[in-house]
């Protein structure tokens, strides 16, 4: 799927709540170009399991390492005007997702909630987590972790 998308051209004007899975390779690249491409986002809600509780449905990257985050050249629009809710579900808090997380929360002006749910059966401990991201500087001052 990232080859159709990260084409020059495609812009998701009409985007405003994106659905991601993280667990295949490429997906955290696949996160920065929709980012960038969909300068209306509103929420959005990031999982390693999307509609299914079967990590088999999904590949091994689910508790795998995912591909390195390459963090975008410039603050995608959506960051700066229009993101309100983060939602991410089965954060097994492994610095490439810390760098996703706290890039967000840096960067997205308007953030009014981030929910965060570790999973603590293969890595990040709720206290662990939750110390590591309000430490973090947040963009919105109203933000709700």
């Amino acid at each position: 799927m990232q080859d159709d998308v990260s084409g020059a051209g495609f812009v998701f004007n009409q985007l405003e709540h994106l659905q991601l899975c993280l667990c295949r390779e490429e997906s955290s690249n696949l996160l920065g170009q929709l980012l960038k491409n969909s300068p209306n986002l509103r929420v959005l809600d990031i999982s390693h399991i999307l509609g299914s509780t079967r990590l088999e449905d999904h590949g091994d990257d689910g508790i795998n390492e995912m591909v390195c985050w390459n963090q975008p050249s410039s603050v995608p629009q959506c960051l700066l005007s229009s993101l309100q809710i983060l939602n991410w579900s089965r954060y097994f808090g492994r610095p490439q997702e810390r760098d996703i997380a706290v890039y967000i929360l840096k960067n997205a002006c308007r953030l009014k909630t981030a929910t965060i749910l570790a999973n603590t059966k293969y890595h990040v401990s709720n206290l662990e987590m939750i110390k590591d991201l309000t430490l973090s500087s947040r963009a919105s001052s109203t933000c709700e972790l």
